[in-house]
């Protein structure tokens, strides 16, 4: 067997590509688990500054500057480098270090004079840069099924009549399969936004027996299905003929029903020819077993566009400030706890990224929680009125 002899130059080379492999695997790595395990904090830091001429304030300034940067550094960094040349072939290297997240608001827990210098010490909330704010991404979903309103056309043979209810228990059992949804069978109800939320909760007599209501509240979905089964003109040949079903699903928010999506989807199912002689036709008609599997299979996927929308929409509710504590009509049935992080806009309703007020869940019950402002100078009646919205 040959051996084989590798020179200084090829060990040193093979070192290096094993190094840089490690390196870079390293690198990859705690940056996958930087931006899986960072989205927002709270952190504490401090800031020094030097005294100069017994400018004081000036002096106070830049250490609240200097405790800022910190604590925006605490989420981590941004490093970026590169090198130069000047006219005496002088290397010259340069790093750009940059906050890898953004201080959304901030609170001081001390200042002091410390011989030459001053002290801040602060506590500020982190949001990563690259977060999705308009993406809730809920970890819970309370949402309603409500009773379909359905037309069927008069020109399909009669079982087609059975068919809006084949429908409507399809998508509820897709919407059932999640675990991270809590579906409420509301079908026993006729759907009629108007009077559900004019009807206060008091005359209900399912919420006061029974404990069930078919109301949404603050913070809950409900879907309402509208189907239309009609007779279609075949597309294979003149002489076949199709059932074409229109379905149209429509997304509620809240007790006011405020509809945040309208979602149609259609398909057709070949049903036969049609020659005009019964005996004939009988014999190509589509077996009413085969319709029914085929409709179930063409809405195997529609629940996945339902989750989607609602996974992603925001968490918001109107804070009212009641016996003065600032309260929402949110609570542990839709997702918050104690601890849960909230953000107000004043000046920009898409949440852009300034003038944010941060505030707190302090305690929570099932539909109602009390909040606590992150920075004492913020006061709670410049908040009252205004809209919240809850981060994951």
């Amino acid at each position: 067997m040959k051996r084989i002899v590798y020179n200084k130059v090829d060990i040193l080379i093979k070192e290096l590509v094993v190094f840089f492999i490690t390196l870079l695997f390293l690198l990859f790595g705690s940056t996958y688990i930087v931006a899986q395990d960072f989205l927002h904090k709270t952190v504490i830091s401090e800031g020094r500054a030097v005294i100069i001429d017994g400018n004081e304030d000036l002096a106070k300034k830049r250490a609240l500057d200097d405790a800022l940067y910190l604590a925006s550094l605490q989420a981590g960094a941004k490093i970026d480098g590169y090198s130069n040349i000047d006219q005496n072939t002088s290397l010259n290297e340069n790093l750009l270090v940059r906050p890898s997240s953004s201080i959304k608001d901030f609170v001081i827990l001390d200042q002091k004079k410390v011989d030459t210098h001053f002290v801040v010490k602060i506590k500020a909330f982190l949001v990563s840069i690259d977060d999705m704010i308009n993406c809730s991404k809920r970890e819970s979903i309370n949402l309603g099924y409500y009773r379909p309103h359905f037309m069927v056309s008069s020109r399909l043979p009669a079982y087609s009549q059975k068919l809006p209810f084949i429908i409507s228990r399809k998508i509820f059992q897709n919407l059932q399969s999640f675990d991270d949804i809590n579906l409420k069978d509301l079908t026993s109800i006729e759907f009629d936004p108007a009077k559900i939320s004019a009807k206060p909760v008091s005359l209900d007599y399912e919420a006061l027996v029974e404990g069930k209501t078919g109301k949404l509240r603050n913070g809950e979905f409900g879907i309402h299905p509208l189907i239309k089964i009609s007779s279609g003109n075949g597309r294979l040949t003149r002489f076949s003929k199709e059932l074409v079903v229109d379905l149209n699903l429509n997304i509620y928010d809240g007790s006011n029903y405020e509809i945040i999506d309208s979602m149609d989807y259609s398909f057709s199912i070949f049903l036969g020819n049609e020659t005009g002689y019964k005996n004939i036709d009988a014999f190509y008609n589509v077996p009413y077993d085969k319709i029914t599997n085929f409709i179930e299979r063409s809405l195997s996927k529609i629940q996945f566009r339902v989750m989607d929308q609602l996974r992603c929409y925001p968490l918001e509710a109107k804070i009212n400030l009641i016996n003065g504590q600032l309260t929402v009509p949110l609570g542990s049935d839709q997702g918050l706890k104690n601890g849960k992080v909230g953000f107000i806009s004043n000046n920009n309703p898409d949440h852009s990224m300034n003038d944010w007020v941060v505030v707190t869940v302090r305690n929570t019950e099932k539909n109602s929680s009390v909040l606590e402002i992150l920075n004492p100078l913020n006061k709670k009646s410049d908040i009252n009125g205004k809209i919240i919205r809850f981060m994951n």
